[in-house]
C-alpha cells in the first residue's frame, strides 16, 4: 500500500474513533475536531457510509457509527482471548461482590475499558465500556503504568516533580500486585486494581472494582482477595505460569 493509502486508512480510523466519542456531529465539527481537511473528511465519510461503518442522518446532516461496527465488535469480542478468559470471572465476581467491575488495558498513554459489570445496588458508580482516561490516573492507570515499558516510565519520571517518590510507588504496586485509591477520581468512591498477566509474564490488563466508600471500606479485604484470585485464574488461562514470581 502506498503512503497515501496508509494515510487514508489512518484518517478513516481517526474519524471512526472520533464518532465513537462524539456521535451525532456535523461535517464541519468533524473536520475541526480531527484536523483533517473538510473535503477529505467528506470523501472518507462517504466511503465509510457506503460500507455501513458510518450512518448519516438528515436535517441537520450529522454522522454516527453504523451497524457494521457492531458486526466487527461481536467478532472482536469472540476472538479476544483476554475477554474469553475474563468474562466468566467477571460474572462470578459480580454475583459474589455485586459491585462495579472493569477490565482495562493500556493503549499508548491512555487506559481504555474493554469490559465491565455493573452493580445491581441502588447506590453505585457507573463506568462504561470504551471509557478512556490518562495513564497514571486512578488505580488501574497507576497499576498499568507501574508495569509499563521502561521508556514510557522514563517519560513520566522526567515529567514528575518527585521522580523518586513515583518510582517507589510503582515498586510498591508491583510488590503488592495491587493499586488502590480512596476518592482520588470521584469523592466518596474507593477503587482497587490488580494485574492480569500473559504467558510471557507481562501485565496486559487490570481487573478493577469501584464502590461507594460505605461498602468498600468494610469489605476491602474480601474485595482484594477475590480480585486477586480472579486475576490469577484469568492469567493462568492466558498461559501465565502459576505462582510466578516476577
Amino acid at each position: 500500500m502506498s503512503d497515501l493509502g496508509v494515510a487514508s486508512v489512518d484518517s478513516a480510523l481517526q474519524l471512526l474513533n472520533l464518532l465513537a466519542d462524539k456521535p451525532g456531529v456535523g461535517l464541519s465539527e468533524i473536520a475541526r475536531l480531527s484536523g483533517i481537511n473538510k473535503s477529505r473528511v467528506y470523501r472518507l465519510l462517504c466511503t465509510l457510509e457506503a460500507r455501513f461503518y458510518v450512518q448519516k442522518s438528515a436535517d441537520p446532516v450529522t454522522y454516527r457509527l453504523g451497524h457494521q461496527i457492531l458486526v466487527l465488535g461481536v467478532g472482536a469480542r469472540s476472538q479476544n482471548l483476554l475477554l474469553q478468559a475474563a468474562e466468566p470471572l467477571l460474572d462470578r465476581l459480580s454475583d459474589s461482590l455485586n459491585e462495579n467491575l472493569q477490565i482495562r488495558l493500556c493503549e499508548g498513554e491512555e487506559v481504555v475499558q474493554i469490559a465491565a459489570r455493573t452493580s445491581r445496588q441502588t447506590l453505585q458508580v457507573r463506568s462504561l465500556v470504551g471509557n478512556r482516561r490518562r495513564l497514571g490516573e486512578g488505580p488501574s492507570g497507576k497499576l498499568l503504568l507501574a508495569y509499563a515499558a521502561h521508556d514510557l516510565q522514563d517519560k513520566y519520571l522526567q515529567q514528575s516533580d518527585n521522580p523518586t517518590q513515583l518510582s517507589a510507588q510503582w515498586l510498591n504496586i508491583r510488590q503488592q500486585r495491587l493499586a488502590r485509591s480512596a476518592g482520588e477520581l470521584t469523592p466518596g468512591v474507593w477503587a482497587f486494581a490488580v494485574p492480569i498477566f500473559d504467558s510471557q509474564r507481562r501485565c496486559i490488563a487490570s481487573l478493577s472494582l469501584s464502590a461507594p466508600v460505605q461498602r468498600a471500606e468494610i469489605n476491602a479485604d474480601n474485595i482484594i482477595a477475590q480480585l486477586t484470585q480472579a486475576a490469577a485464574e484469568i492469567s493462568s488461562q492466558l498461559g501465565c505460569p502459576s505462582n510466578s514470581t516476577f
